[in-house]
């Protein structure tokens, strides 16, 4: 089957959806003109799932969403209380609808408004006829990015990340028109709210391949922007080279949420922060809270591995607290990992690592009350200090009963008058 006719089947296939069926009889009973629109089209050419359809309407988007509420679609939402432009309502069922009024009066106007040309398409839910007044289905399955004009871009800068994170999750190469147009809209990229900026960093940052994608945005001179720092177009192609590092097989097969914890701690790493100032950055980056943690704490966990002593009792002591502390947080298997692809002493510590978390551990249970009781101790910071020790010992084989525990921490703490 030809691409052309593989793309023809993919439409044929969106508009048998149900959600699609019960929208055209819908907005024909209402006599109103709908398309699917955008990223639906673009990505059932593609053949990616899309867990959301845009769909454009002439007029009454309310109406029509309130018929769709009521014909069990979903819950109609208005999303566009707070903000001009035309009317949106959000249809949340377990296959959301967008239904946007048209803006600007008419359909080519609306495309015409558009980013880039596989995204300026439409597919009318009734008769099946395909608008596609950019060549953008074609621009797709060729798996190019265009822009439909170039002044489009300056309208609303994020498109010059999002053209970047097209290149990561969809494969959709930027063309030299797109890079041209970014270059000269870049100095507006700033005026970008973070939120915006963070929301298309997550998705590029979680995609199995990302090094490319940050290779032109600096090539677009906004990686640095992106990222909240000043740097130099050489410093934005030295710190997208690092991040490459990440796009390597045992990386990219993990799930996108480590996939993008990893290169966070990775670029925190190459911006000079320690724990405590990458969480500062992702925080002011509007980054989510708990995964802002994690990436800060994973930062943290590298910068200790380098701590490490190289030789002796202390050295295997300090080596087992690191890993009781990794895999405490849950991320011995990421850190690890990214510290392989650090550089040749961090790959040899990784292994290292690796070897001593291997071996055979007695499952001993101790707990903060038991170290009250057994020593007398008030609550308080002495407490979980000894608590970490006694289960480094244990993992080192000096304490392999509750009794051993008991005894080894009396030897810790000296016997009062």
């Amino acid at each position: 089957m030809t691409s052309q006719r593989k793309s023809a089947e993919r439409l044929r296939a969106l508009r048998r959806r149900p959600e699609i069926v019960a929208l055209a009889r819908a907005a024909r009973r209402r006599g109103i003109a709908a398309w699917i629109v955008g990223g639906a089209l673009r990505d059932a050419v593609l053949g990616i799932a899309s867990p959301e359809i845009d769909v454009a309407v002439s007029h009454d988007a309310g109406g029509l969403a309130a018929d769709l509420e009521r014909g069990g679609l979903g819950r109609a939402v208005f999303l566009s209380r707070d903000r001009p432009g035309p009317r949106v309502y959000r249809v949340a069922g377990r296959r959301p609808l967008d239904l946007a009024e048209l803006e600007a009066g008419s359909l080519d106007a609306d495309l015409a408004r558009r980013d880039f040309t596989a995204n300026a398409v439409a597919l009318d839910v009734s008769s099946g006829a395909v608008v596609d007044p950019f060549g953008g289905l074609r621009d797709a399955a060729r798996r190019r990015l265009s822009c439909v004009r170039p002044g489009n871009l300056a309208e609303d800068p994020l498109r010059i990340l999002r053209a970047a994170r097209f290149l990561a999750t969809h494969g959709l190469v930027p063309d030299a028109g797109v890079l041209a147009a970014s270059r000269a809209a870049a100095g507006l990229f700033a005026a970008a709210a973070p939120e915006r900026v963070g929301n298309e960093l997550a998705r590029l940052l979680g995609s199995p391949r990302a090094g490319p994608s940050l290779a032109w945005a600096a090539r677009a001179r906004i990686l640095g922007t992106a990222l909240g720092r000043d740097m130099t177009a050489a410093r934005a192609a030295a710190l997208a080279r690092s991040l490459a590092a990440l796009d390597a097989p045992a990386v990219s097969r993990r799930s996108p949420t480590r996939r993008r914890r990893m290169r966070l701690a990775l670029l925190a790493l190459c911006l000079g922060h320690d724990a405590a100032g990458a969480r500062a950055w992702l925080h002011g980056r509007r980054w989510a809270r708990e995964e802002a943690r994690e990436a800060a704490a994973l930062c943290g966990l590298v910068l200790a591995s380098r701590r490490l002593p190289s030789r002796g009792l202390h050295a295997r002591r300090s080596a087992f607290a690191w890993i009781l502390e990794a895999e405490e947080d849950g991320l011995f298997d990421d850190a690890t990992a990214l510290l392989s692809r650090l550089g040749p002493s961090d790959r040899r510590r990784a292994a290292t690592l690796r070897r001593l978390a291997r071996r055979p551990r007695p499952r001993l249970r101790v707990s903060g009350g038991d170290v009250v009781r057994w020593l007398g101790l008030a609550p308080g910071p002495r407490v979980g200090e000894l608590l970490s020790a006694v289960r480094v010992a244990a993992a080192m084989g000096e304490a392999r009963t509750r009794r051993e525990a008991r005894n080894w921490l009396t030897g810790q703490v000296p016997e009062r008058p």
